[in-house]
């Protein structure tokens, strides 16, 4: 009887499943952490790969022979740079926008105009992206803290001269 007993009390039935109950949670935890921090970080880095690719195209275009729209070219050549990232993200959720400044002055005091004429030589490009992260931990504070600093909008800028505003 005394041997039965000490026999149960050394057994580990089952100390494995409870083990891995325990450390499963957390590493689902960790698992949806990394993607998140990996899903932020391929967002950010292919917008601004897009806003450089479709700013320096559209900077680049000719307006002596015709009348250029600028943010419209933008637009499309940033729409087109995004083929495979849009697959991760809603595009509808991407604001692009174009304003153009006469010097550096009125730039940094936000005097731009989203008209383009030709004394304005100065384009800011900007794409922002209300980024919504998946919630997959819910119920702690700390996730919650951590959603809410998450939630927000990813804002890129980039300002380039207009090439054919130059030579004037």
């Amino acid at each position: 009887m005394i041997k039965d007993f000490l026999q149960k009390i050394k057994a580990n039935h089952g100390v494995i499943a409870l083990e891995f109950s325990f450390i499963y949670v957390i590493f689902i935890g960790f698992v949806f952490i990394i993607f998140e921090a990996c899903k932020i970080i391929f967002i950010i880095t292919s917008m601004d790969y897009s806003l450089s690719e479709a700013a320096r195209r559209s900077a680049y275009i000719d307006n002596k022979t015709t009348s250029v729209n600028y943010t419209e070219a933008f637009k499309d050549y940033f729409f087109k740079q995004s083929g495979f990232w849009d697959l991760f993200i809603d595009p509808s959720a991407i604001k692009v926008e174009a304003s153009f400044c006469n010097t550096v002055n009125d730039l940094l005091r936000n005097r731009c105009s989203s008209v383009y004429d030709e004394k304005k030589r100065l384009a800011l490009y900007s794409v922002s992206y209300k980024y919504l992260p998946l919630k997959a931990i819910k119920g702690f504070k700390w996730s919650e803290s951590l959603y809410t600093s998450l939630d927000g909008y990813l804002t890129r800028k980039v300002v380039y001269v207009i090439e054919s505003s130059r030579s004037k």
